[in-house]
């Protein structure tokens, strides 16, 4: 759950609840409200705490003062979360157009407060480089990558367009120290609200040799990385890693 502690207006309360609830990916809790809850919430909720204590000690480190673009921003909470930890300037980019609205939404809120608004917008991360002519500070790419069918060609878009890190998430990380991969088809899942497990689309899981592979043939340098405890990865088969553009 997201937590922000802003009051909601009486027409933003009515705006929110009329949001449906598939499309909170992530559950907003407000000072005086709080946001519709997916059907999946119980899944996603797990994920969403996970990531942020993975993920967040980084989000605060590298963002503040910088131009961020947070990929795969689903109603943009981790977007929120750069805003909250001081960027200069925060783009999402999701392929669902109902997430962005809702995303638009936490948007105009925190703009209330006085601290950056983010910015959202529907997009292909195949075009990332056709969408965006500026770079970005850091990019943001937490899950995500491993539901699109050509991952290396997204991560070399990626480095085209960030100058200092990238911080990166990925799931089912294969156990193992052998460079390998799988891609298999998965069930729909859409109707839940998780919009990206769509009926006869793939996934790939990744060994972690597999992964960095991928990042050093995007030109990308791994300078930190992290995984759940070894209790959790049962539950979250998870990479988190920090790296770098390699100059040349």
């Amino acid at each position: 759950m997201l937590n922000l502690d802003f009051s909601l207006t009486p027409d933003e309360t009515a705006e929110m609840s009329g949001i449906r609830a598939e499309v909170w990916f992530t559950q907003v809790k407000f000072s005086n409200g709080i946001s519709p809850r997916a059907p999946e919430a119980a899944f996603l909720e797990q994920n969403h705490e996970m990531k942020k204590k993975l993920m967040l000690p980084w989000i605060k480190e590298h963002v503040r003062g910088k131009r961020v673009l947070d990929l795969f921003s689903a109603n943009g909470a981790f977007a929120v979360e750069c805003a909250l930890a001081g960027a200069r300037e925060v783009i999402g980019l999701e392929f669902d157009p109902e997430r962005v609205k809702c995303a638009e939404f936490l948007s105009r809120v925190l703009a209330r407060s006085g601290l950056t608004k983010p910015k959202f917008c529907v997009g292909d991360v195949y075009a990332l480089t056709h969408q965006f002519s500026r770079p970005f500070d850091v990019v943001l790419c937490m899950g995500g990558l491993y539901h699109i069918a050509d991952p290396p060609y997204v991560l070399s878009q990626i480095r085209e367009l960030v100058t200092e890190k990238l911080i990166i998430q990925t799931s089912n990380v294969l156990r193992g120290r052998s460079n390998r991969a799988s891609f298999f088809i998965r069930a729909d899942r859409t109707a839940s609200g998780l919009s990206s497990i769509r009926g006869g689309k793939g996934v790939w899981t990744f060994s972690i040799p597999c992964f960095q592979a991928m990042l050093q043939h995007a030109g990308l340098h791994v300078v930190e990385d992290k995984r759940p405890t070894i209790w959790e990865r049962r539950r979250f088969p998870w990479y988190c890693a920090i790296a770098e553009p390699v100059a040349g």
